[in-house]
């Protein structure tokens, strides 16, 4: 039996243990802190495929099939932890607030539909159709009947409960230093509680991944990107569609969920590893969503928190070989780590499996950052 560290109890690392584990491999994770309690707790859980995107690239197309995958990803995860994700198709809205917004979601709404998107540009009136509590000051917008959201804390939770079930290890408190390395295979890694030997390595530790062995993988260099996130409760169901008020990077997002608590996010922050929240982050997400939602002002802050979105230089994901044999990247997922999860477990077993580089990862190996003109 092969055996194989995953580092990064994650939900990228945890996604890739539970799908090889079904190939008869001897599974180690290793969290340098808690399992499931960096990025993936912090995220607001949505699967925001097509919402994401103010102009159409070719990652757009990687995104959507890992979107269409959720379904059946949930379903195996669900039946092998007994616990329900919450995965829900509830659609998504881009509301406009001003004539610059309709202007950029007119263009968004022509481009999707000439890529075979499904998508529908609405007025106001049509808008508060669907959610009657959106702003009387809000003209127009997309609606994307196909995002969505899951919970991404339960997610985390039975992903933790189907891997232990599986015999996967999930060992906390290890950081990894160092790859042990001979005649450029890997052969373990080097933590702070010992050395661990293993046939294959993943690297899915988010934005700590470029810290171990730097300078090794040519060219691999991940940074943290602070999101602060604050949630408020409300007593009944307020609204029921995901709302994505993002344009051009600026604003923020609405994420209901079932027990009618209410996720409102984010800021986008590069300043290394400070992980705390600011008052004037706090204010100004809650400015910028009680704008859409008049009546957020009247519901109770519940919990405040942050987290680090692992970025890469060009913004893409990292995933693939390394100039090391069976050293394995799987990180930089920035904004979409949650909505990548399945894809990218697919991707890595096929991997390491079969040794096949699926077409739809080609792109997103760390030989791009070496190959610049």
């Amino acid at each position: 039996m092969k055996k194989a560290i995953i580092i990064g109890a994650g939900i990228i690392g945890l996604s890739i243990s539970h799908y090889l584990k079904k190939n008869n491999f001897d599974i180690i994770v290793l969290e340098k802190s808690k399992a499931g309690e960096e990025a993936s707790y912090a995220s607001a859980g949505m699967l925001a495929a097509q919402s994401e995107f103010d102009f159409y690239e070719k990652f757009m197309d990687f995104c959507i099939k890992s979107r269409d995958m959720y379904a059946d990803f949930c379903k195996d995860i669900e039946n092998a932890s007994g616990i329900n994700v919450e995965l829900q198709k509830c659609g998504m809205i881009r509301p406009a607030l001003n004539e610059g917004h309709e202007l950029h979601f007119k263009q968004n709404y022509k481009w999707q539909k000439k890529h075979g998107f499904e998508i529908e540009f609405l007025n106001g009136r049509e808008l508060r159709k669907i959610e009657s509590k959106l702003s009387e000051n809000i003209v127009s917008g997309l609606y994307t009947k196909n995002d969505g959201q899951v919970n991404n804390r339960k997610l985390m939770e039975a992903l933790i409960i189907s891997n232990k079930k599986n015999n996967v290890k999930i060992i906390e408190n290890y950081e990894v230093k160092d790859y042990l390395i001979k005649n450029n295979k890997i052969n373990g890694v080097k933590t702070n509680n010992g050395t661990l030997n293993a046939d294959i390595v993943v690297n899915a530790a988010g934005s700590w991944s470029s810290l171990i062995s730097q300078e090794l993988i040519p060219n691999f260099k991940v940074k943290p990107i602070r999101g602060q996130i604050v949630s408020l409760q409300a007593n009944k169901e307020i609204l029921k569609k995901v709302i994505f008020a993002s344009v051009l990077g600026k604003g923020g997002y609405i994420v209901p969920r079932k027990d009618n608590t209410i996720i409102l996010g984010s800021t986008v922050e590069d300043i290394g590893f400070e992980k705390r929240n600011t008052e004037e982050g706090i204010n100004s997400i809650l400015k910028n969503c009680s704008n859409i939602i008049p009546k957020l002002k009247d519901l109770k802050i519940i919990e405040k928190w942050s987290g680090f979105r692992p970025l890469a230089e060009d913004q893409l994901p990292i995933i693939g070989k390394t100039n090391i044999e069976n050293l394995i990247l799987a990180t930089a997922h920035h904004r979409n780590g949650i909505l990548l999860a399945p894809i990218t477990a697919k991707a890595i077993t096929e991997l390491i499996v079969n040794g096949n580089i699926l077409p739809e990862i080609k792109d997103f190996n760390i030989d791009r950052f070496n190959n610049k003109n």
